[in-house]
């Protein structure tokens, strides 16, 4: 091959990956635009506001960090707001799973049942909580009068108003309204396993527990990994329902720090205190989905990055 000949294949190889790059970028960039528009630029306004008294227009410097981290609410909203997703994501979970496997088995009317079953997740939070206070209702609620009249209690008694039930109706209602839609996703899965495998288990003597661990839960852990790592995002930063059922109370018993963030930003007016909550809210979250990476990365690779 001649020198020519060799500068025209180099000249029309670079020309080629010059063309692939600018498509490349033409591609990225507005992802990365968006990206930025839409998350870098609102935590950058957040974390200038938390550095300010907004009504004042004063910098404050971390004036409001201090007074978050010295002030009890604050480490009493965290904890529940971590009591509150835990218990959200475990009872989710049983529940969808325990929903999806009963979903498995053919019966008349499975597909009626399989649709109805989605109508709490497709309820808008405002109707679910206006529906749920009348059904608790100690005056009017059919569902006090129920259990009276079947004697399993002795009077009418709202949990929404208890101090120590508080917290675990909102989870019982929340799970209500989210449980179908982790059965859906496990349901699907499900229809992926193979007979075979079930049939080799049941031939090597399994009951219905070892079908289960040995058959069932490797199919569905990873679907139920990434549910997982999902649902604790969403559902630690729910603040529609709880506070529709409960504004926070009785007695902040179930003031998670959504919650608290809206208590101080709008109903004290104290907007850079609660955008400092919110800037703090973010950065948790932010490590916990980075520590989930890495052990992912852990698991995959025996070793961490």
């Amino acid at each position: 091959m001649s020198t020519t000949t060799r500068s025209e294949a180099v000249r029309q190889y670079l020309e080629k990956y010059d063309r692939e790059t600018l498509v490349g970028a033409g591609l990225i960039v507005p992802a990365v635009l968006l990206i930025v528009l839409a998350l870098v630029y609102p935590f950058l306004s957040a974390l200038f506001i938390s550095f300010t008294d907004y009504a004042a227009g004063e910098i404050v410097g971390l004036s409001h960090y201090e007074w978050l981290f010295g002030t009890d609410t604050f480490w009493s909203a965290l904890k529940r707001s971590l009591l509150w997703t835990v218990g959200n994501l475990a009872l989710q979970g049983i529940a969808g799973i325990g929903i999806a496997l009963l979903l498995h088995r053919h019966f008349f009317g499975r597909d009626a049942v399989r649709t109805v079953m989605l109508i709490p997740f497709v309820i808008p939070s405002a109707v679910t909580a206006v529906m749920w206070r009348w059904l608790l209702n100690t005056t009017y609620g059919p569902l006090n009068q129920w259990l009276v009249q079947l004697g399993l209690l002795s009077q009418p008694v709202n949990p929404l108003a208890d101090p120590s039930l508080a917290l675990l109706t909102v989870t019982l209602i929340n799970t209500w309204r989210w449980a179908p839609l982790v059965a859906l996703v496990v349901f699907a899965v499900l229809q992926t396993i193979p007979n075979e495998e079930y049939e080799a288990a049941r031939i090597e003597g399994a009951g219905m527990l070892n079908e289960f661990y040995h058959v069932t839960y490797p199919h569905l852990q990873s679907s139920m990994t990434v549910l997982g790592l999902l649902g604790f995002l969403l559902t630690f930063n729910i603040f529609d329902i709880i506070w529709l059922l409960t504004n926070g109370g009785p007695v902040g018993r179930t003031t998670t720090l959504p919650v608290f963030i809206y208590e101080i930003a709008f109903n004290t007016q104290r907007i850079g205190r609660g955008t400092a909550i919110s800037v703090v809210l973010f950065l948790l979250l932010v490590v916990f989905v980075a520590l989930y990476f890495q052990q992912e990365e852990f698991k995959e690779g025996g070793e961490f990055a």
